[in-house]
């Protein structure tokens, strides 16, 4: 009994060590959307790798769930700045003129293009975008701090290790 077992434990093994080992590539790359940045050079979200990126999309910033969101990232935002977080926004509607919040923001005056290159559906959106350049989460709904925190430590983590065991078996 002990040998049957023994071959095929050897046999697991070897299909296990003979098999490709996946790499996290980016699964769902973050759209090139543009704008200008001081100095007149154009800037991209893909600028901004290697940092989080929390991206506000709305039809206009008067809208209740982009209120909302900003009022959550309020509340919570030094857990944010801790990890170089960056939030930027985006309005169907254009310029949004001021928007009045304690949460150093991007506005992009290319919003519509935001919108679109990110398939607004409805009337908000929120998308965290790792700092691999990775879209991590996307939703219509208010997302809480501890939720917005969880996403953004699990999928980079889960994917850095990733990265790291199948570099490390090449």
């Amino acid at each position: 009994m002990k040998r049957p077992c023994a071959l095929l434990l050897l046999a697991v093994a070897a299909l296990l060590v003979a098999a490709p080992r996946g790499t996290a590539e980016v699964v769902r790359p973050a759209p090139s959307v543009a704008f200008p940045a001081t100095g007149g050079k154009p800037r991209t979200l893909a600028s901004f790798k290697g940092q989080p990126l929390i991206l506000l999309l709305a039809d206009s910033p008067s809208r209740g769930s982009f209120k909302a969101q900003l009022k959550e990232l309020e509340g919570s935002f030094d857990r944010l700045a801790i990890r170089s977080t960056v939030v930027a926004a985006g309005f169907k509607a254009g310029d949004p003129g001021t928007v009045r919040t304690n949460v150093p923001l991007v506005l992009l005056p290319e919003g519509a293009a935001a919108c679109a290159a990110f398939q607004l559906k409805g009337e908000f959106a929120i998308v965290l975008i790792g700092p691999d350049g990775n879209i991590d989460y996307q939703t219509g709904k208010v997302l809480n701090m501890n939720r917005i925190l969880e996403v953004m430590q699990n999928s980079y983590e889960i994917q850095k290790a990733a990265r790291r065991g199948g570099a490390g078996g090449r």
